[in-house]
């Protein structure tokens, strides 16, 4: 972090150096000081009217807004990047699932999701994502489909997939099954 601080004090503007400290600082836990970092970035990027950083420093803002407890600033956040761009990925799976967690507005999340999902259609993230929104909309046999795709294309290797395929099988009483993936 101090040699990223000297190059910033160096070159004040330069958005490569203040990416770089910013996820540094993230790594390190320290999400508020990234929201800054992000937020000079956003100055910089707005200043010059450059799209391609804007978009970052606007989802990144979104997701570490939602790591500190701040929806509402996330949601604010993740909609100037889809005025950007409205099929950037991981903006809309990340908008969609944090409004599933909370479970609010699972129509508008699950319209997000549906665009990650038919653009990426073998990425066990988006199709995570879009069968736990299923599953909250009552519709555990649609969600098992997705989640069973997401198996094959490495969602064996999570957690929260995992956690979310047993939750779907135990809701369509297939205990025995459920019980193993938990």
């Amino acid at each position: 972090l101090i040699g990223l601080a000297k190059s910033i004090a160096k070159e004040p503007e330069n958005k490569d150096f203040i990416q770089l400290l910013g996820i540094a600082q993230f790594q390190n836990k320290q999400n508020e000081e990234a929201i800054k970092t992000y937020g000079r970035l956003e100055e910089i990027a707005l200043r010059e009217n450059d799209t391609t950083n804007l978009l970052t420093a606007y989802s990144v803002i979104g997701d570490l807004s939602h790591e500190i407890g701040n929806s509402k600033q996330s949601y604010a956040y993740y909609r100037k990047a889809l005025k950007i761009n409205p099929n950037y990925n991981p903006v809309l799976n990340n908008y969609a699932y944090f409004l599933a967690l909370e479970n609010k507005s699972l129509k508008q999340a699950y319209q997000m999701s549906l665009k990650t999902v038919e653009s990426e259609p073998d990425n066990p993230t988006y199709l995570d994502t879009f069968a736990w929104i299923l599953f909250l909309m009552d519709k555990p046999v649609e969600a098992k489909t997705h989640l069973k795709h997401a198996m094959l294309y490495g969602g064996k290797e999570s957690a929260a997939i995992l956690d979310h395929y047993a939750e779907v099988l135990y809701a369509l009483k297939e205990y025995d099954l459920a019980f193993i993936y938990w």
